[in-house]
């Protein structure tokens, strides 16, 4: 997927791109908008940025500044934690501790529905 990107360049003047860069540049944007303590789906972002959640899952695996850019606070819309990889490893128990360290309430690796946002944007 590729996303369009708009940037100022000398004497004011408008540099436009399009690059899958500015795809992943537009999800690290909507996950810092996730509050402390909340989760969203990773449905949800994938409606506002027009795409397939499969699309955000791919970007969140590669995510290389797991804490600073907060992908664990992504679960299915079904409110299942789903996958979590750090350095090219998969670790869905460190997504469930970072969660309950937050102050998120799981059940049967469901997050409770009070702590669910679809408020992104």
């Amino acid at each position: 997927m590729k996303f369009l990107c708009v940037e100022e360049g000398p004497n004011n003047s408008l540099k436009v791109s399009v690059t899958k860069e500015c795809f992943r540049e537009a999800v690290k944007i909507l996950l810092t908008t996730i509050p402390l303590g909340k989760v969203t789906s990773y449905s949800k972002i994938a409606e506002i940025l027009r795409t397939h959640p499969r699309n955000i899952a791919k970007i969140l695996k590669s995510n290389n500044e797991p804490l600073i850019v907060p992908c664990h606070r992504v679960v299915h819309n079904n409110r299942k934690l789903g996958g979590y990889t750090v350095n090219g490893i998969s670790r869905p128990d460190l997504k469930k501790k970072l969660l309950l360290m937050e102050g998120i309430e799981i059940v049967n690796d469901k997050v409770l529905k009070k702590f669910f946002t679809d408020n992104l944007i």
